[in-house]
C-alpha cells in the first residue's frame, strides 16, 4: 500500500514538473513573440534580448528539473584547460569581474569562500555549463534561419553574442571545474 502511494506521489510530482516546463516554454515563446514585435530580428537589440530571455528560461528549467549531471562529459582534461587558457578564458573571467557580473550573481550558499562549499561550487559549474550549452545549441537555429535568408547582420549579432554569452561561459565553467576538482582532491575527505 505504501509503495503504491509513493509511486502515485512520484507520478504526480513528475506530471506537475512537466506542466511547469510547459508553462515556462509557453511563457518564453510569448516573450520572444513580443520581442519580435518590438525589435527587428536582424538587430543587435533583439539578439541581446533573445540571449537573456533564453538564459532566464534555462535557469528556471534547471531549478525545476534539477538534472543530476553526473556524466563523464563533465570531466575536464589538462589539455582542455590549456586550450581554454589559450583562447583567453582568463581574460573573459577578469572582464566579468570588472563589470561586476561575478559579484552580482554570487550565491553565498553555493560558495562562501571556504573548503566546505567547494563541492557545491563544482556542482554549480556543471549546471551553468549545461544551461549555456543548450542555449548555444538552440541559438544555432535562428542563426541558420538568418543565414538561409542572407541576413548577415543577424548572423553576426546572433553569432557573436552566442560566442560571448554561451561559448565562453561554457569554457569558463569547465576551466573553473578543473581547478575546483583539484582543490577538492587536495582538501581530501571531510
Amino acid at each position: 500500500m505504501a509503495e503504491r502511494e509513493a509511486t502515485a506521489a512520484r507520478d504526480a510530482l513528475g506530471s506537475t514538473r512537466w506542466l511547469g516546463v510547459a508553462a515556462i516554454l509557453l511563457g518564453t515563446a510569448a516573450v520572444l513573440w513580443v520581442l519580435l514585435r518590438l525589435f527587428e530580428f536582424r538587430g543587435a537589440l533583439f539578439a541581446f534580448e533573445l540571449h537573456f530571455t533564453l538564459m532566464a528560461t534555462a535557469s528556471l528549467l534547471d531549478k525545476l528539473l534539477a538534472p543530476d549531471l553526473q556524466s563523464p562529459y563533465f570531466d575536464v582534461s589538462e589539455r582542455e584547460v590549456r586550450v581554454y587558457r589559450s583562447l583567453g578564458v582568463l581574460g573573459f573571467m577578469r572582464g566579468l569581474r570588472a563589470i561586476g557580473w561575478t559579484a552580482a550573481l554570487r550565491d553565498k550558499e553555493v560558495f562562501d569562500g571556504t573548503r566546505a562549499t567547494l563541492a557545491s561550487y563544482e556542482r554549480a559549474t556543471r549546471h551553468g555549463e549545461h544551461a549555456h550549452t543548450w542555449i548555444f545549441v538552440c541559438v544555432l537555429a535562428p542563426i541558420g534561419w538568418a543565414a538561409a535568408h542572407g541576413w548577415w547582420d543577424a548572423v553576426f549579432w546572433l553569432g557573436s553574442m552566442n560566442v560571448l554569452f554561451h561559448a565562453y561561459p561554457v569554457m569558463l565553467q569547465r576551466f573553473q571545474r578543473a581547478r575546483l576538482r583539484h582543490l577538492i582532491a587536495l582538501a581530501g575527505p571531510r
